[in-house]
């Protein structure tokens, strides 16, 4: 059974019911309460069929927010948060195939951003690394990585991470400190994460710093371009397949994107149930269940049909509540 669920409002509430957009069904989706006021979208979001999943209130009194997550993924199934035997069960992208040999599963998670980041299969084990858990630092969701056993003097580990499409990018060492530059922490952008780079502290008036990256070669530095050239636009660099795609200008203005999906951002989530009213539905839910059990184990089909008017009525409380 569900969590009481939670959903989304920005400033001037709930969503408007979005329809089909530039001729493509289910370009746009009406999530209940996953919204912005009407006609304003995240554009800088991927391209991709991104739902919203509403958040979860548990029985603890704990709020899980809401977030985005892709429509759908291949070779896997969503499953939503839900109690099993008296257990919360988190919501992830279950595997549909047994577990690759040597493997184990690395748990999706909310991102700071409102977007899931899928999980992910890794080794069991690694030879000269232990594996580090995800955690929470600071608010910001610490993916897990591999972590070398050895520390080296004056360097910081940059843990590694996975591509949208699963590929593992070696974590590397960096200096602990640069006197002409600061890092910048890697972060999560639309369930997806964006390495850290160092950045010079200086600037320079027209021109725009292109962050470095780490290669099997090594690091290779940033460095400065024009903020703009006449007859062009700067097409920025990314993974692409496992391999790290360098920025470049390409001819012609930036081309527009008819976007297929569109989002909201995620800005405000707040709590819109009513906890008695889906506490006491609750309640009225599980006596059913109890009811048709028992009916079903003594043959009473009597009681066996109260017990499933009492779940319908108990089920109704709580989406009155939500």
């Amino acid at each position: 059974m569900r969590g009481a669920r939670l959903s989304l409002a920005v400033v001037a509430g709930a969503a408007v019911v979005v329809g089909m957009i530039a001729g493509v069904p289910g370009a746009a989706f009406a999530e209940e309460g996953a919204g912005e006021a009407a006609g304003e979208y995240d554009d800088d979001a991927p391209d991709e069929d991104f739902v919203w999943e509403d958040g979860d209130q548990l029985e603890d009194g704990t709020t899980l927010d809401g977030f985005y997550r892709l429509r759908s993924r291949p070779g896997f199934v969503w499953t939503p948060g839900h109690y099993e035997g008296g257990s919360w069960v988190a919501p992830d992208w279950r595997p549909t195939r047994p577990a690759p040999r040597g493997q184990v599963w690395v748990p999706g998670h909310r991102g700071a951003d409102g977007y899931w980041i899928a999980g992910q299969w890794r080794p069991i084990a690694r030879k000269g690394f232990v594996w580090t858990p995800g955690r929470l630092v600071g608010g910001e969701w610490v993916h897990g990585h591999w972590t070398p056993v050895e520390a080296r003097a004056g360097q910081v580990w940059v843990p590694g991470h996975w591509t949208p499409r699963g590929q593992w990018i070696e974590g590397h060492w960096r200096e602990a400190a640069r006197a002409d530059a600061s890092w910048v922490e890697g972060r999560w952008r639309y369930g997806r994460w964006v390495p850290g780079y160092w950045q010079p502290r200086a600037t320079r008036a027209g021109e725009v710093w292109v962050p470095g990256h780490w290669s099997p070669r090594g690091w290779v530095d940033g460095f400065w371009r024009p903020a703009a050239r006449p007859g062009q636009h700067w097409v920025a660099a990314g993974w692409a397949g496992g391999v790290w795609k360098p920025g470049r200008w390409a001819r012609g203005p930036r081309p527009r994107a008819t976007r297929r999906y569109h989002v909201r951002p995620v800005v405000v989530m707040h709590r819109t149930h009513q906890p008695r009213l889906w506490h006491a539905g609750k309640v009225q839910e599980r006596r059913g269940e109890r009811m048709e059990k028992r009916g079903e184990r003594t043959g009473n089909e009597r009681l066996e049909r109260r017990g499933k008017a009492q779940q319908r009525r108990g089920e109704r409380k709580q989406k009155r509540a939500r």
